[in-house]
């Protein structure tokens, strides 16, 4: 009879694949040539098998401190060159560059593609690596590497990173009585700075009758920021989503009633308290602007305004992150954040690949051409994408095809899909601003020129449950 094979050396509630690591382990401790770094090796696997999940990131004790130091640093300004780029499979699309901060100074300009950083590719490169190559200290150059234009030629730049402020809240009037507001970003603060600098706005001159949100080129940040956003303009008592955790056995009902958007920066105090009395923020006709850049909380807020009948929006369909992240202290230090669950619009349905399209399709440039705007990388182009079911088939491949497809073949075309797409940042708000000239046309009663999407590189509708509104 064959030899029983020994008995396991682990415990009975371990999964398999944990005990054959530390057989592996065991064995190279005892024969490996040479001294290995069994610590170095276990992050390692640590590290690369949870980040194959979506949007899953392990931080070890050294990382995690890291980590809350650039939260405190982002809050507080942080050494940096002033770019705003997306992650694309050909390099870091620079989307803008901020306004006189070190990279413009330097003459990095949007549009131009970062292949490398202090001369190490960035082309695939993980988003944890990514953080580690672009940080560093003020007066510490970085050097980047970029292709720029159709030819793509290379150039050289070398930027002096400096301390660069986080401004998530602008605000500014138009035409005496209407006032145009843009919110970058979503932090913590996003809620009261927000109103802080639309009160100050309308104390500053006639009464304020039309307003514009401008939600473009927002990635996100915190929910409860969005569900705050949302709950100032929509006023009490509805739903602003709905999240859906492991298995569909648990949903929680945000609201637009306290303490559903609670945050640690507000101390317990409600910031919508003092407006309840001022009908304006719930009256005040608002349409807002999104692109393909708006993204996680950028979009809730503008499902929520969309879905409650308080806005119109007007741009390009979102990113379509329907996901919602969260992050578990465990042991020694060290965190894991990872998606728990994925949110649903108020009317019943998903964000997730679909992301939310406009009640006025208008491209960001006036002679922009529509399909390069509908190629910038959204969710949607991620292979076998996080929100899908990967026992099912995917939802999503076909329209994933006919969009790589074109996007080869304006490839072997050198046609410049980015400069056709974007609109530098800095002229959010200005008379070149050719979305927010429509969004002006639309409050006025005027026609908006919109254009149609070609459906082939459009997800289908999804499926939607019953809203709760």
């Amino acid at each position: 009879m064959p030899a029983a094979p020994p008995p396991s050396p682990c415990p009975p509630d371990w999964e398999p694949q944990i005990c054959e690591l530390k057989a592996a382990v065991d064995v190279l401790k005892q024969q490996h040539l040479t001294d290995v770094d069994i610590g170095a090796l276990l992050d390692a696997a640590t590290h690369d098998g949870i980040k194959t999940l979506p949007y899953a990131r392990f931080f070890n004790a050294k990382e995690e401190q890291e980590r809350r130091d650039d939260e405190r640093r982002a809050r507080d300004g942080t050494p940096g060159i002033g770019i705003v780029f997306e992650t694309r499979p050909d390099g870091l699309h620079i989307i803008d560059v901020v306004p006189d901060a070190p990279a413009e100074k330097a003459g990095v300009r949007p549009d131009d593609l970062v292949v490398a950083m202090n001369d190490r590719s960035v082309v695939g490169i993980d988003g944890g690596e990514l953080m580690k190559l672009a940080k560093g200290d003020a007066g510490v150059p970085l050097k980047l590497t970029v292709q720029r234009g159709p030819k793509h030629a290379v150039l050289t730049f070398a930027p002096v990173r400096a301390i660069v402020k986080p401004r998530p809240a602008t605000v500014k009037r138009l035409d005496g009585d209407i006032l145009y507001t843009r919110l970058s970003s979503f932090p913590e603060p996003a809620v009261g700075d927000y109103i802080d600098a639309v009160q100050a706005a309308r104390r500053a001159g006639p009464p304020v009758k039309q307003m514009i949100l401008d939600l473009r080129i927002n990635g996100g940040g915190a929910l409860n920021a969005a569900i705050g956003i949302t709950a100032l303009f929509a006023g009490r008592d509805r739903t602003a989503m709905v999240t859906v955790e492991r298995g569909d056995t648990h949903r929680r009902r945000y609201t637009t009633n306290w303490p559903d958007y609670e945050l640690p920066v507000m101390h317990g105090q409600d910031p919508l308290a003092p407006l309840q009395a001022d009908d304006w923020w719930r009256t005040v006709p608002l349409v807002v602007l999104v692109d393909g850049q708006s993204a996680s909380a950028a979009e809730a807020t503008a499902a929520a305004l969309k879905d409650l009948g308080r806005a119109k929006l007007l741009g390009m369909p979102t990113y379509g992150k329907g996901l919602a992240q969260t992050g578990v202290d465990l042991i020694d230090g060290t965190r894991l954040n990872f998606t728990f669950a994925r949110n649903l619009r108020p009317n019943g349905c998903p964000m997730d690949g679909y992301g939310v399209v406009p009640d006025w399709l208008v491209p960001p440039r006036r002679d922009a051409d529509v399909d390069g705007v509908l190629l910038w990388y959204r969710e949607v182009d991620l292979a076998r994408a996080p929100y899908a079911d990967r026992q099912a088939p995917d939802p999503f491949a076909q329209v994933r095809k006919a969009r790589q497809k074109l996007r080869d073949e304006r490839v072997r075309a050198k046609v410049d899909t980015a400069r056709s797409a974007a609109l530098p940042q800095r002229a959010f708000g200005t008379a070149a601003d050719w979305q927010l000239r429509q969004a002006l046309d639309a409050l006025a009663g005027r026609p908006v020129q919109t254009i149609a999407a070609p459906a082939q590189l459009m997800p289908a509708q999804p499926v939607c449950e019953r809203g709760g509104n």
